[in-house]
């Protein structure tokens, strides 16, 4: 790993708080720098301009979310609890992490519905394997029903962002909350494996 590397976590972390802070606007490579007791001048060492440092920061957030959704749901070898793990985990996350939800209610636009405005899609791609291993994990146990797992993911997903965006751009966290809780069930028990009253597949 070189220095170079090395500095990248600090780096990400310093623009994350000053970027939850002042918001994108009012951030300057010059505050990031001061707060890194570095030069301008060394800051353009390692990104380009205040935009790719943005992008860039809002990846390694997201990608450390993800990271420790995946490490929370590797304990667990039960789909089903793998599944609701990786739900809480995640919401337990960003709840914890004040200078990521802060950004992220300063900047709706990371979280979208239409893969087109997706700025982020390969860090959200990359989350969405983890549901999707789960899912194929518990059709093949047969916990789960037999599904297009890729379009299933897909839904899942998309009513994770709505969440997301309900809670924190809307800003309506105490509704959200039970919402939440009755969500998980709900889709838990939609996707469990019954051999009776089964409903008939729209075409």
């Amino acid at each position: 790993m070189t220095l170079k590397t090395e500095k990248y976590p600090a780096l990400y972390q310093a623009s994350l708080e000053l970027f939850a802070d002042f918001g994108y606007r009012k951030t300057t490579v010059e505050d990031v720098a001061v707060k890194l007791d570095m030069t301008k001048g060394n800051l353009y060492f390692y990104v380009k301009n205040k935009k790719q440092l943005y992008e860039q920061t809002i990846t390694h957030a997201l990608t450390q979310w993800k990271d420790h959704v995946k490490k929370a749901v590797d304990k667990k070898s039960d789909p089903v609890e793998k599944f609701r793990v990786m739900a809480v985990s995640a919401l337990a996350y960003i709840e914890k992490n004040a200078p990521l939800r802060q950004v992220i209610i300063k900047d709706p636009q990371i979280f979208t519905l239409s893969p087109r405005e997706d700025r982020f899609a390969e860090t959200n791609q990359a989350a969405m394997v983890i549901l999707k291993d789960i899912l194929k994990q518990g059709v093949a146990q047969k916990k789960f029903y037999p599904m297009d797992v890729d379009q299933v993911t897909a839904y899942l997903f998309s009513v994770y962002m709505m969440f997301l965006i309900k809670t924190y751009v809307n800003a309506d966290q105490a509704s959200s909350k039970k919402l939440f809780a009755i969500a998980l069930e709900l889709n838990l028990r939609g996707l469990l494996n019954h051999t009776t009253d089964r409903l008939t597949p729209i075409v």
